[in-house]
């Protein structure tokens, strides 16, 4: 109970160390809250490999959908050094994100249409949040860039969500190797 609260504590940190640091420049903030995530995982007693393999694939698909989402041109990114690459911050996000599937948002797993409706109108109210704080600007209308970004989401939460479930499942069985 304790690493789940701990967790979802340092995601809402992460998150605004990443997006608001972004807006006044300081993104480097969102590595130190990053850390902490990994480091009170370990001290609460998570499977360390497991977050590893998550972190990576939350960086892989990340990377991957901002790749396709800003070749669209909806959007621009702060700190964003190539038009075709995520800035580093928003793949902290990702990374914390896609942990917090074995923590805070364990309860995901298996359940695919929250997961659904969660990275549809979730991924949309944090997208206009990061807007409003200046960590980001649309190159279209905010409805246009909503839907494109709800709509991936809605894939993405739950592909996040299984492959978590899928290190969860194996678990067991590795233990018995």
């Amino acid at each position: 109970m304790a690493r789940n609260i701990g967790n979802f504590i340092l995601f809402q940190m992460l998150w605004f160390a990443a997006v608001v640091g972004a807006a006044k420049g300081f993104s480097w903030l969102a590595f130190p809250v990053l850390a902490c995530m990994f480091g009170w995982a370990a001290f609460t007693g998570a499977r360390t490999r497991d977050d590893v393999l998550l972190a990576v694939a939350g960086l892989g698909v990340g990377m991957l959908f901002e790749i396709l989402f800003l070749s669209t041109g909806l959007i621009r990114y702060q700190e964003q050094v190539l038009a075709w690459a995520p800035p580093m911050w928003i793949l902290a996000l990702w990374i914390g994100f896609a942990m917090s599937f074995n923590h805070s948002m364990a309860w995901l797993q298996n359940r695919w249409l929250a997961c659904v409706a969660l990275g549809a109108f979730g991924s949309a109210s944090s997208l206009y949040a990061g807007i409003s704080f200046g960590a980001a600007q649309a190159n279209a209308p905010m409805w246009a860039v909503s839907m494109v970004y709800g709509f991936s989401w809605a894939l993405l939460v739950p592909v996040l969500a299984w492959v978590a479930w899928y290190l969860q499942r194996r678990a067991p069985e590795q233990a018995l190797s």
